[in-house]
């Protein structure tokens, strides 16, 4: 089987790769960007790079096709949010395994309103209360709040405590909504699942550690929790869901709160892809077991700033965990390299580091040329 994994900036794409490659297919990776990550993957037949898929879809999905076509591509995986625009591009190849949901599921967990309409009934879980805020003027002045954007990623837009000077710099109209969102005290959780047509194949849940943001995890440690495996299969079952899934979760007393969702790869797949036992033609993994803590390498060691250099509990988890980059025997300085071209294209869109990891391929609610 000849596998396209879309992402290649990711360590995630880095772990889907070798994990096809492993079972015996063949690998070419993907991105808009010109040497990411994964374009240094020792094994992999080729890398491609594409148009960005936000600022030129009609190129992008021309130059998919084309890669579909002359690479003899039998399956698709996506890994970062790339997926909302191959959604529309799956359309065109139904012969083709996309391991993605429909647009209309994509799109509704993707929205941080929506999400909660998908959600429902679903055993184990809480929603918490959130309303749409179109205007300044709609927005409650109650620090039991929080508030951010409808389409967002990382926390860095989050206003965590909501007074009159804490939104006075924020843009919100009905092109670009936020929620208001009942703030919860309490554990974050996530978990990562895989599904096939409904079939859950693989399901961890996991504690992020170490937060860039206060919310972008580099560490992951695994945990078992029956309410979220009860939920996760509840929630696969109900959309036939077809692809990777991730959620965010707040545990409060008694009350597991979902936060929001990722319909997309995550870093929980680090957890669970060396349970991989076949790929087809059907997915198969073997039982959790007890795991190590797993890392990203040295953004772990400040990812919550300079100071974690200093802590001892910083390091032993350093040494006790698995350092997921380390695996895949990158080249020396292939890390560095990427880094320095995700800095540029921070400058050139006069984003946040951590904004320009995303800024050419995320998706905010905008209608795509057909």
């Amino acid at each position: 089987m000849r596998v396209l994994i879309t992402g290649a900036r990711a360590p995630v794409a880095l772990e889907w790769a070798t994990m096809c490659m492993h079972h015996g297919h063949e690998v070419i990776l993907t991105d808009s960007l010109k040497k990411p990550l994964g374009s240094f993957l020792r094994g992999i037949e080729s890398y491609i790079p594409t148009a960005s898929p936000r600022f030129a879809f009609p190129t992008y999905q021309q130059q998919i096709l084309k890669i579909i076509t002359q690479m003899r591509i039998d399956m698709v995986i996506p890994t970062c949010e790339e997926v909302y625009y191959l959604a529309h591009v799956a359309k065109q190849c139904p012969e083709v395994d996309f391991f993605l949901p429909n647009v209309g599921l994509l799109n509704a967990l993707h929205n941080k309103l929506t999400v909660f309409e998908q959600l429902q009934g679903l055993p184990e879980i809480t929603l918490p209360k959130t309303r749409l805020v179109a205007d300044k003027s709609e927005i409650e002045i109650n620090k039991r709040t929080v508030l951010k954007p409808v389409y967002s990623r990382f926390g860095g837009q989050v206003i965590r405590d909501v007074t009159t000077q804490s939104i006075s710099a924020a843009t919100i109209s009905t092109l670009y909504p936020w929620v208001q969102q009942q703030k919860i005290h309490g554990t974050p959780m996530c978990n990562y699942a895989i599904f096939e047509h409904g079939d859950l194949k693989a399901h961890q849940a996991y504690v992020p550690k170490y937060c860039v943001n206060g919310s972008a995890a580099s560490a992951f440690q695994p945990i078992s929790c029956e309410r979220l495996d009860t939920f996760i299969a509840a929630f696969g079952e109900r959309h036939t869901y077809h692809g990777q899934v991730s959620f965010d979760f707040i545990q409060s007393q008694n009350d597991l709160y979902v936060i929001e969702c990722n319909p997309r790869a995550t870093s929980g797949l680090h957890l669970l892809s060396s349970r991989c036992n076949q790929l087809l033609p059907n997915m198969e993994f073997t039982s959790p077991s007890k795991q190590r803590l797993h890392h990203l390498g040295p953004i772990t060691l400040i990812a919550e700033g300079g100071l974690s250099l200093f802590k001892a509990r910083t390091w032993q988890d350093w040494w006790s965990g698995v350092n997921v980059m380390q695996q895949h025997n990158l080249p020396v300085g292939s890390q560095i390299r990427s880094v320095f071209e995700l800095l540029r294209l921070a400058r050139q869109n006069k984003a946040k580091w951590s904004a320009a990891s995303t800024v050419d391929i995320e998706w905010n609610g905008e209608a795509l040329p057909s």
